[in-house]
């Protein structure tokens, strides 16, 4: 019956598509035969990389349904190279179609599906039971519902319950087939995981204000030296100078232009308006009534605890920024899969925030592929995209503790058709808060006196790294080329995509945003009295999540400074290097020279060879902890049009490539003296990539880019300079017409399957050919790969330690897994001592863990370790730190947390990890035990070498099965 129905709608959609006002008569018909379900091509890339690292519970239920389906057509070799020339002639002056931005209508005409290919797509869609929900104005994406049986057999895809970091999902764990006469117009289809990007914003509970101080200037501030000041709008109009813009005869405040903001949540239940809290926030800042818009796509998600207080830090500062601004909130259950096509395909406004995102490699191929489509869609509409550059410094997969998976940046932050905004804190007012700061409050609660020096945003701490607080995301992309606009002085010589590219204030502690929301987090009040409650508490915030939205705001002054209300200013990025390379750029932008966004690491593994930290340095000009660094507002907004863009003339392909990096020889115990040659090859899914190479270590290039040949190309590097250790190999693809530029490695961490899929990272390990060193054998690869059963103990993997140049003392041996392994990891013995020859020691990995309850008395709650709340979960409660774990982008520790969730209810009042206990015993004060066997997959550990300051690695792999 619902077949019948859609049927019968789809010659009406047909015909809406062709009756539009620009017709698909110059688009070719590309599925010429019938569509047979039996002959299937696979669409590499659909496998989630947060899917590949979750614990597998079996078969997700068939009759499930999945409300958040879509697919995104692919673009012929020909549409590909028209769609290029386009986007940078767009953004050349001396080009007749400089900032001529196309319709949605006009995009699908040129680069879209033609209507009877939609159809036929559509008609199969319905064929496999499935409900089409919208069909875009673009022509080239489809929405559609159906159930997880229907999926699984359209899709020919094996749909699971999985859990990941302790959150249960679902997720495709095989690749997408499709028919084989549809397969070549599709590019990805997206919702067969129902896993979501985390919003980059950091709650920050804090005392009751004290009431015979000045407003939000107390006289204590957690983890500072000096009094706590919680920036409000006032605040920001007075330290990045916007105060010109309100002031002037006409206020330049966005007025006439719209802002979209992203999110994947109702703001209320059944979002009534106007909201209550965006309606105080705009009282307590003296602000009129705020125009907001809500646009729903697809399903509606209901009130999501976690993102509601995203949505309401977005829409408040985007308004704050920019006060005259129309807000359109468009939102559906998933940002990425619902929110932003929805905004891009219907052009809703010509500026777009997102406060979402995820690690680089968390993300499928696929859906990097349908998101960066649909970015350069936005640009060439002439819509520009801002989005949040993450909270945990150059470790974006990381984001508790001390990192581990070495430095990886922020996607969609680090597409070439999004402005990453990064974050800084106030430093200045450090040594002299008297001087930046009014010992009273003017109306609307602001009490900053001038602009304040900065720095990076930095608020980890060397004993417990990211738990004490974040720091601003930096870095480079794993995923794309640098464009030809990226350039000036300051960035990096990588030939790759660097992020951020601009930053302001994004601290939680010194200094956090106020904000009105209750996100359903406890601790959090309403604002009743101004900011405060009625008790006297206030909501404060830190992250890039308010970078976002306020640049945003100051984009859309700039429009309307412009002129440009409704058409739209597309990519900023050359311009916002034109200000880098221009006379103005050191009186509009202030150039962020001190401090670092580095993040404290765990010796041994990726980037953190010698412990420490790993991250980057604040510089002058460009530098990838602060980008081009913060900006006096007024002096952007009015000296925005007497800037030369940069890069003029270059191409960016949109299409996905992926570069692998491999070589003959061995990974570890290599001579720094040794000839070795790297091999890179590029591929791609149309056609293959042409361009260079340019192979780095350590980031740094060696020798001249090479030309590619068959799609890869070899280069033999000097190694006499390198220091003892493993070093990063790795090969940067320029890309072409077709393709965006990617990068390959030989040394990255092991969340990176998706990237590289032998799912080890390589360790290119030197040692020192003239001074006094060891080797560390055997190297990763089948010597290293042990077997065992769950509940028993592996065999022995023997490793060695030989002497070179001398070398003599004692070798200490560290085991880290993250991949959740419930067991541990021995080594016999611990400490080697080398005298003359080589010497070995055993690694045994028991594939079960044996916990001894622990009794506690009936009324007393557990406390913190250190009898102080971490600052992520005080006045927040459990539900807050339980979501900064489920933060993470592997599963960390949680196989014997995942066992007890399946036996007992583990989660209670007291928080993630409860109050419960296990006894084999009867009454009185002892406790028993409980062994908990490691569940099937495959676990690899670095094993890490120490003597003094030489450090070396290697990896095993176990597989419990």
């Amino acid at each position: 019956m619902r077949s019948r129905l859609v049927s019968s709608l789809l010659p009406v959609a047909t015909l809406l598509l062709a009756s539009t006002p620009f017709t698909q008569a110059a688009v070719q018909n590309r599925v010429v035969h019938a569509v047979n379900n039996a002959s299937r091509v696979s669409l590499s890339g659909t496998i989630s990389g947060r899917a590949k690292h979750s614990v597998d519970l079996g078969l997700a239920p068939g009759g499930r349904k999945l409300t958040s389906l879509s697919l995104m057509s692919s673009m012929t070799a020909a549409q590909q190279a028209d769609l290029n020339q386009l986007l940078a002639a767009q953004l050349d002056p001396a080009s007749p179609s400089y900032h001529e931005w196309l319709t949605p209508e006009q995009f699908g005409a040129r680069f879209g599906l033609s209507s009877s290919d939609l159809a036929k797509v559509s008609s199969w869609l319905t064929s496999q039971g499935f409900t089409i929900t919208s069909v875009a104005r673009s022509s080239n994406f489809i929405e559609f519902s159906g159930t997880v049986a229907q999926a699984q057999q359209a899709f020919g895809a094996s749909i699971h319950t999985v859990t990941f970091n302790g959150e249960q999902h679902i997720a495709n764990l095989t690749e997408v087939a499709l028919p084989s006469a549809i397969a070549s117009v599709v590019a990805s289809v997206n919702g067969l995981d129902d896993f979501h990007a985390k919003p980059r914003s950091r709650p920050r509970t804090v005392s009751p204000v004290d009431p015979t101080k000045p407003l939000y200037t107390q006289t204590t501030c957690p983890n500072s030296p000096v009094p706590c000041h919680y920036i409000s709008p006032e605040d920001l109009y007075t330290i990045y100078n916007y105060t010109p813009l309100n002031n002037a005869s006409t206020p330049i405040n966005g007025s006439g232009v719209t802002i979209a903001v992203l999110g994947q949540t109702d703001l209320t239940t059944g979002n009534v308006l106007p909201d209550t809290n965006i309606a105080a926030f705009r009282t307590a800042a003296g602000l009129p009534a705020i125009n907001l818009q809500l646009k729903l796509s697809g399903t509606d998600p209901g009130v999501t605890t976690g993102d509601v207080d995203e949505a309401h830090i977005d829409i408040e500062w985007s308004g704050a920024s920019a006060p005259g601004a129309t807000i359109a909130y468009v939102y559906g259950v998933d940002v990425f899969k619902n929110a932003l096509p929805y905004a891009v395909t219907n052009k809703v406004a010509p500026i777009i925030t997102a406060s979402y995102g995820l690690c680089e490699p968390a993300w499928s191929t696929a859906s990097v592929t349908t998101i960066n489509q649909l970015l350069a869609q936005a640009n060439v509409q002439g819509q520009t995209v801002v989005n949040a550059a993450g909270d945990s410094g150059a470790t974006d997969c990381d984001a508790t503790g001390h990192a581990s998976e070495g430095q990886t940046a922020d996607f969609p932050s680090s597409s070439p058709y999004v402005t990453s905004a990064g974050g800084t804190m106030f430093s200045g007012d450090v040594a002299s808060p008297g001087t930046y700061w009014n010992g009273s409050n003017p109306a609307n609660g602001g009490s900053a006196l001038s602009y304040i020096p900065e720095q990076p945003w930095n608020e980890t701490t060397a004993s417990n790294g990211l738990d004490d607080g974040g720091a601003g995301g930096g870095g480079a992309s794993a995923f794309f080329s640098k464009p030809a606009w990226q350039t000036g002085l300051g960035v990096p010589n990588d030939s790759t995509r660097d992020l951020p590219d601009i930053s302001m204030n994004a601290a939680a502690q010194h200094d956090g945003y106020l904000v009105c929301s209750q996100g359903g987090f406890s601790g959090e009040t309403p604002c009743t009295s101004g900011f405060l409650s009625s008790g006297g508490q206030v909501n404060v915030f830190g992250g890039t999540s308010f970078v976002a939205p306020i640049f945003a705001g100051v984009l859309a002054r700039v429009e309307q400074q412009l002129g440009i209300l409704t058409a739209g200013i597309g990519n900023v990025g050359p311009k916002l290097y034109g200000f880098l390379n221009g006379p103005t750029y050191s009186s509009v932008f202030h150039d962020i020279i001190t401090g670092n966004n580095s993040v404290p690491c765990s010796q041994g593994t990726p980037n953190c060879q010698n412990g420490g930290s790993t991250g980057f340095n604040a510089g002058t000009g460009y530098d990838q902890a602060s980008g081009i660094g913060s900006f006096d507002v007024s002096k952007l907004v009015n000296g925005w049009s007497a800037v030369t863009p940069t890069g003029t003339g270059g191409t960016i392909g949109s299409n996905i490539s992926a570069t692998t990096l491999t070589t003959t020889n061995a990974l570890c115990a290599v001579s720094a003296g040794a000839a070795v040659s790297f091999t890179a090859t590029v591929s791609g899914s149309a056609g293959t990539p042409t361009g260079t190479v340019q192979f780095l270590i350590d980031n740094a290039p060696v020798g001249p880019p090479q030309t590619l040949s068959g799609g890869s190309a070899t280069y033999s590097p000097s190694l006499a300079s390198l220091s003892s250790g493993a070093h990063n190999i790795s090969a940067a693809y320029s890309g072409d017409g077709s393709y965006s530029g990617s990068k390959g490695t030989l040394l990255g961490p092991v969340v990176n399957k998706n990237l590289y899929p032998n799912g080890q990272f390589a360790m290119f390990d030197v040692v020192s050919s003239s001074k006094a060193d060891f080797g560390f054998t055997p190297c990763t690869g089948t010597a290293t790969t042990v077997t065992v059963q769950p509940g028993a103990t592996a065999s022995g993997v023997t490793l060695t330690v030989t002497p070179a140049n001398g070398f003599t003392g004692s070798v200490n041996f560290t085991a880290t897994n993250n991949d959740g392994l419930t067991g541990t990891a021995t080594f016999t013995p611990p400490t080697v001592n080398v005298t003359t020859g080589a010497v070995t020691t055993s690694l045994v990995v028991q594939a079960f863990q044996t916990t001894t309850a622990q009794l506690t008395r009936p009324g007393l709650k557990p406390q913190h370790p250190s009898g102080k709340v971490p600052w992520y979960a005080a006045g927040s409660g459990a539900t807050l730190a339980c979501m900064l774990l489920f933060l993470r982008p592997r599963r960390r520790r949680w196989g014997a947390l995942l066992a007890a969730v399946l036996s007992i209810a583990l989660f209670t009042a007291a928080g993630c990890g409860g109050n419960t206990s296990t006894t084999s015993g009867g009454g009185g004060g002892g406790g028993g035990s409980t062994t908990t066997p490691a569940s099937a997959g495959t676990y690899t550990f670095t094993i890490t070498a120490v003597s003094g300051t030489l450090v070396h690695s290697t990896q095993v792999t176990v597989v419990v099965q």
